[in-house]
Formats: structure tokens, sequence, C-alpha cells
């Protein structure tokens, strides 16, 4: 439901799976009690009307009231005379409706500049290389080398490469590296690393160590350079616990394996948080688990598995027959 685009068949699995969560609720805390009607709080009642407003007003992170706020402080910092300040701020957000509006009808008229940082590599497509690089190119050691062989062809030789720290995505985010962020394990740090990628046909998500430019032999013995990412990807989420969550739950473990990407299959950054799990699918428990939250806005990962609502019903048709 925070997504900025959402499809029918989104809204329809929002719909069964929100009213059958306030229904569970209602059970467990309210009871039908008027002794417990302070439970039932009006957060527990709007759930039930989250889609019907999507489809009368839109997705609801277009109007809510985390977005409101933060666009009124965006306005307010336009204000610069004393005087009269809120008549300035209604001209302002007038002007910026304006503008907003005509982008929106003609978006040939946004001719804001893009401005590729000092020492980027612009690689099209929205996806900006930016330093640090490091000073000085390095061998790659026997398991890169065998990646990257993989990625060129045993028939091309392996080449030096320049490690790299940033990536910029075409949504704005940047993808930053395991080989800047280790300088500053003694900061609090927000990590920035782990990415969201389609690798192999599935969507996957990986720590990026760092990203390089390796030159590839084309036809007619023309040389470019193809951007790569080197990351370790993280295992598969556990199927049971995706189920049983209703697919908020995406628990993985961290792969000792390097594997080459290209920079173009990297969707978006991703929040891995560190937790420990006890409820895993063969029952063992794991201290080494890791659990992906995705940025509100972005499209949510559809990771092919049913949602448990569906499960349930396909259960009671099996038994009703």
């Amino acid at each position: 439901m925070c997504q900025y685009s959402l499809t029918a068949e989104q809204l329809k699995d929002a719909q069964s799976l929100l009213c059958r969560w306030q229904c569970e609720f209602e059970l467990l805390y309210y009871q039908l009690k008027e002794c417990h009607i302070h439970f039932v709080c009006p957060a527990v009642h709007q759930v039930a009307h989250l889609v019907p407003e999507v489809i009368q007003k839109g997705p609801p992170i277009c109007y809510a009231q985390w977005t409101m706020e933060c666009t009124i402080g965006n306005l307010g910092q336009q204000i610069r005379q004393p005087s009269k300040p809120f008549t300035n701020l209604a001209r302002e957000e007038v002007w910026c409706c304006q503008v907003n509006a005509l982008i929106s009808l003609i978006p040939e008229l946004d001719d804001s500049p893009q401005a590729v940082p000092r020492g980027a590599v612009d690689l099209g497509g929205g996806y900006v290389l930016c330093c640090k690089c490091a000073k000085h190119p390095i061998s790659p050691d026997a398991e890169l080398t065998q990646a990257i062989q993989l990625l060129l062809g045993s028939d091309q030789a392996v080449p030096c490469i320049i490690k790299w720290a940033w990536l910029c995505l075409p949504n704005g985010q940047v993808a930053q590296s395991l080989w800047k962020e280790s300088d500053h394990l003694d900061q609090q740090l927000c990590i920035s690393r782990n990415v969201k990628l389609l690798f192999q046909g599935s969507i996957c998500v990986g720590e990026v160590q760092y990203y390089a430019q390796i030159p590839t032999d084309k036809e007619g013995g023309n040389w470019s350079f193809q951007t790569i990412a080197i990351i370790k990807l993280f295992s598969p989420p556990d199927v049971e616990l995706l189920k049983q969550s209703s697919q908020v739950l995406a628990t993985s473990t961290l792969l000792n394996q390097l594997t080459i990407v290209n920079v173009e299959s990297i969707q978006s950054v991703v929040a891995m948080i560190p937790h420990k799990l006890a409820l895993l699918s063969h029952g063992e428990e794991r201290v080494d688990c890791f659990c992906m939250v995705e940025k509100s806005g972005l499209d949510v990962s559809d990771l092919g598995v049913p949602y448990s609502l569906d499960q349930e019903e396909d259960d009671n048709e099996d038994s009703l027959e």
C-alpha cells in the first residue's frame, strides 16, 4: 500500500489481508465487549478503508501525513521575508502546484540540469558511477578471477581492475559498497550497500563489495568498458516464514561466495536487518539471519510465494471436496 503505483491484483490481495487482520484483531482484543472498546483505535478501523480510498484518490503515499509534513517543511524553507509569512507561504504553494501541473501535462518543460558529479562516469539509463575510486589498479585473486572469466569467457585474459565506491541508481538512491563503508564501522553508519537485483531471471539481494570497469573486446577489435558489481548474494528467503507472514518476513543469510553482475541489473537499495530466528522451516535456531526491508514508495518485490490467505482458501476447498 506504500507504493506509488498499485495494480488491481495487488489491491485485491491487500483488501483481503487487511480485512482479515481487522477481524482477527477485534476478535482477539475487542471480543465484542463494551469494556474493551478502547482497544479499537481509529487506526485499526482505518485499514478497512485503505483500498477504497486508493481507488478514489490514488496511493496513500501521495497524500499521507508524512508526505504532507515533508511538503510543508520544504515550502516553509522557501520563505525569506518575515512580514506576512502565511501570505508568502500560500503564494509558494500555488506556484509549486502550477509548476507541477504544467510539468505533468508537458514533460518537455522540465529542463532542470541533471548534473553529473565531478569525476563520475555517466553509464546511461540513469546509472552513474561515482567517486571515490582506488588510486591504483589491483590484480584479482583466484576466486574473483574465476568469476570474471565466467563473465568474459575463458578466451579473454583477466585484466587488472580499479575499485569504485558508489553507484547512483535511476530512482535517485545511492548504492554504496563494503569497500568504503568498512572504513567507518566505528561510526553510526546508515548501511547502503545491500541492493535488490535481477539475477538469472529472479529477484535476489546482495551485498556490494565494490564496483569496477573491465574492458571487453567486441567484434572488429573495438574495445569497450563493462561496469560490474562484485557482490555476495544472500540466500533465498525462508519459504515457510514467507507464507506465514504474508510475504512480510523475508529472512536470509549471507553467502560467502563472490558473484559478478552488471550494474544495470541493480534495481534499488534495501535494508537487511540482522535478527535472531528460531522458527525456520527446518527447526533450527539461527543467529546470522537478515530480514529485508524495502523503501516506502518503491515497488515491493514479488518473491514468488502465495499469500497465506490463498493457501487457506485452497485447503478449505480441498476439505470440502
